[in-house]
């Protein structure tokens, strides 16, 4: 230690300042600032201690962290930048990742779980996100296979339990690395590796620094872990060694188990570290915290005893910090049953698992015998408010996966337990009404009451918009079309009248509902607008010239002002339904081409991306295209073009679109027609680009025949233009094909079979060419 104040310094009192000595004092001594003073002479104030001796224990490595920290790192950030927009592309990058050890990925899987139980409404989107990593780490590359020495036959920690004259034997490790901190070498061959390793030499360790390093060799030798590495600069060997005893102290994994087959070993070594595994460990950790609800509720307790004892502001204080620890387990916890959810509907975890937790959550044990199976209650059998939050959650999560027939008799018990606590008065209304909703959801087959907000991207988002913005316009010209608006009872419409939106026989435009008027309606539900101009009583329509219930003066009707007089007649009484304009193409918003073809796309994506919803379908075809004449055959060409070169799940959507808006009248035959003759006269333009073109016409052709859109003889017609005979034998032979695919072989040979087609086709191609096409697929 320092010099200085010896032994007349006393307890309680400032230490004296230092002495100084010649020669070794001051800053720049060894024994600090105040110098070291030479005591050899002096006795120790105590001299009853044990001599320090060298025992055998020499260098060990210690394990190096700084790539983990740098993984971690890395993931916490693309998670914490991933959204539905950006999933695939952060998701991919996070699965780019090369997990080098099971601590790697179990890092990985912590850092996700975390994330997902923080954020459980996007649940789905991070389960989803698990699934992918399983499929790219089912090989589990980071596990070695050792050879080793030792004897599997010995007793666990013998002393010596190697056998030198015996069969190799083999372990696993799923934590092997090459970044070593320190390392011993360089070394001119393996074997050196291996004589320096058990022979006990006091080889002094060096840094490892920037120098790569890649694996060469792993074995257990005489009792000692060798990990043997070589320099890929200059070819030289490098190691790490140290006794087996040391192996947890050194931060190295081991599989407690010695195989005596390399295979044995390796497959126990993929069963052990494989991604779901490893998953359900965690799933099983988190679901087992519900116990820290246990260490709440005793601190809850202690708190009361003490509540007496403590002022008003460190109750509230208490109070606060119980209440936001109550509320953090409740999310986690929460946040976890919805995400095992969501990873059961993905496959990821087994139906096993998940009774495992319902019975959890209800308490319920099962009790089996030779060939029965039933249910009782836990001896614990109390279920706080979580617990039932927790478990209406869950089903509502996996209910309609989990609700099949192989399951019938747990879900019956389930049921009843869950029909008993719906009507019992000493649970909360909360929990009782929840129940209540389960079972009602149950019997409805799963349906939920309301939307569960999930994970969106912003097209998804401005799709949703769009479509609420629809049904409002639908719904306004709704209540103009009844008998309240366009010219009903009173004066200019009566009660509720906008603008008599396609109400009126001039048309006009339900916005100008008259914004610029003002006035005041009396309780008979006429309407009095006063112009400041003398125009008297007039309509809220008295923008829309030749509407019905136009009867106020505007400067855009024709003729005179109308005289002033107390009382008017009428007008007559509308229907409270009209009838569409026929054949829904008139009296929408007239559209520029490129705006179609805009609004098609969005109608194919919101098609794809909304469960195929034929309503929506024909809702977004009426209130966006039916003001356009030329809408339907349009959207036929653009489908038809870009089924040239889009995705098979695209192709099949937009085949599907145009089937049901030509079944439900909003495409005529000239749509169908005149598009899809150009793709034909001009298929083998399409082919350079595409050459799976003509059986993607194929596909375009078949439903159309099937529905009479189009027949053979326009079929033969058209392709009759094209000039390369192989060209015409493909298009009839794949135009075959398809709609056996699509509609069946009764249907094909009803289109293809008659004797007018059979000749039409037999004219085209030659009776030897069709015959053979004939016989081949009719």
């Amino acid at each position: 230690g320092g010099g200085g104040g010896g032994s007349d310094w006393q307890r309680g009192k400032a230490p004296p300042p230092p002495r100084p000595v010649a020669g070794r004092g001051g800053r720049g001594g060894r024994g600090g600032r105040g110098g070291r003073h030479n005591h050899q002479n002096e006795p120790f104030p105590d001299d009853d201690f044990d001599p320090l001796v060298s025992n055998a224990n020499r260098w060990v490595p210690s394990k190096d962290n700084s790539v983990m920290a740098k993984v971690e790192k890395q993931v916490k950030g693309l998670l914490n930048k991933i959204t539905k927009e950006k999933f695939d592309r952060l998701a991919g990058q996070l699965c780019d990742i090369q997990i080098k050890s099971y601590d790697m990925l179990t890092l990985m899987i912590r850092l996700v779980y975390e994330k997902a139980i923080g954020e459980p409404n996007f649940s789905d989107m991070y389960a989803n996100l698990c699934y992918q990593l399983s499929q790219r780490v089912k090989k589990s590359p980071f596990i070695q296979i050792i050879q080793s020495d030792e004897d599997p036959m010995a007793e666990p920690g013998a002393e010596c339990n190697y056998d030198e004259g015996g069969s190799a034997s083999f372990r696993w490790s799923n934590d092997v690395s090459t970044s070593d901190a320190e390392i011993l070498g360089p070394f001119e061959s393996e074997d050196q590796c291996v004589d320096v390793a058990i022979g006990n030499d006091d080889t002094d360790p060096i840094k490892r620094g920037e120098m790569e390093l890649s694996l060469h060799r792993l074995l257990i030798k005489r009792g000692n872990f060798i990990k043997i590495m070589q320099s890929q600069a200059d070819g030289k060997f490098y190691m790490v060694c140290f006794p087996l005893s040391k192996a947890e102290e050194c931060g190295q994994q081991l599989s407690t188990k010695i195989f005596t087959s390399e295979i044995e070993c390796q497959n126990d070594a993929t069963k052990m570290n494989t991604f779901k595994r490893s998953l359900l460990n965690k799933c099983e950790d988190e679901f087992n915290k519900q116990d820290i609800y246990k260490d709440w509720k005793e601190e809850m307790k202690e708190y009361k005893k003490l509540k007496l004892t403590l002022s008003e502001s460190e109750q509230k204080e208490r109070e606060e910090e119980l209440e936001f620890r109550r509320m953090k387990i409740k999310k986690q916890m929460l946040g976890n049953i919805k995400f095992i959810g969501e990873l059961y509907k993905l496959g990821m975890l087994k139906e096993k698992i998940m009774r495992f937790c319902i019975q959890s959550l209800l308490k319920l044990e099962e009790v089996r015998g030779a060939d029965y199976l039933r249910f009782k209650n836990v001896e614990d059998d109390e279920m706080d408010e979580e617990d039932h939050e927790a478990l209406c959650n869950l089903f509502i999560t996996i209910g309609s996966t989990i609700d099949n027939p192989k399951a019938a008799v747990y879900m019956q018990a389930y049921f009843q337990k869950i029909h008993v606590l719906g009507e019992d008065q000493s649970l909360s209304s909360r929990s009782r009404f929840a129940y209540q909703d389960l079972i009602d959801m149950r019997a409805k087959g799963w349906k939920l009451r309301r939307k569960v907000e999930t994970a969106k991207t912003l097209e998804e988002i401005r799709k949703e918009a769009e479509k609420e913005e629809r049904m409002q316009q639908q719904q306004s010209m709704q209540n103009n079309y009844g008998g309240r608006g366009g010219g009903g009872r009173g004066r200019g419409g009566g009660r509720g009248d906008k603008g008599g939106y396609r109400g009126g026989r001039g048309g006009g435009d339900y916005r100008n509902d008259n914004r610029e008027s003002g006035g005041r309606r009396d309780n008979r539900g006429y309407d009095h607008q006063y112009d400041n101009r003398g125009g008297g009583r007039g309509s809220r329509n008295d923008r829309n010239d030749g509407g019905r219930g136009n009867y106020g003066y505007s400067p855009n009707n024709r003729g005179p002002p109308p005289m002033p007089s107390a009382r008017m007649a009428p007008p007559p009484v509308a229907p409270k339904i009209l009838s569409p304009p026929p054949g829904g193409r008139s009296g929408g918003q007239q559209f520029a081409k490129d705006k179609i073809e805009t609004r098609a796309k969005n109608m194919r994506d919101e098609f794809m991306n909304e469960g195929r919803d034929e309503k929506e379908l024909l809702l977004t075809m009426d209130e966006n295209l039916s003001g356009n004449p030329d809408a339907g055959s349009i959207i036929v060409q653009l489908y038809a073009d870009q089924s040239m070169d889009c995705k098979a799940p695209m192709r099949k959507a937009m085949i599907d679109i145009l089937t049901i808006l030509y079944k439900a009248g909003k495409l005529t035959k000239s749509d169908v027609e005149v598009p899809m003759a150009d793709m034909v006269e001009f298929i083998d333009s399409f082919v350079v680009d595409s050459p799976g073109a003509i059986g993607f016409l194929g596909e375009l052709l078949a439903p159309f025949l099937d529905m009479k859109a189009l027949d053979i003889k326009w079929l033969c017609e058209k392709t009759s233009m094209l000039m390369n005979k192989d060209d015409q034998k493909k298009v009839i032979h794949n135009a075959i094909v398809e709609m056996k695919k699509a509609c069946g072989d009764g249907a094909t040979r009803a289109v293809f079979g008659g004797p007018n087609e059979v000749k039409a086709m037999e004219k085209l191609l030659g009776a030897g060419e069709f015959q053979a096409i004939a016989a081949q697929c009719l």
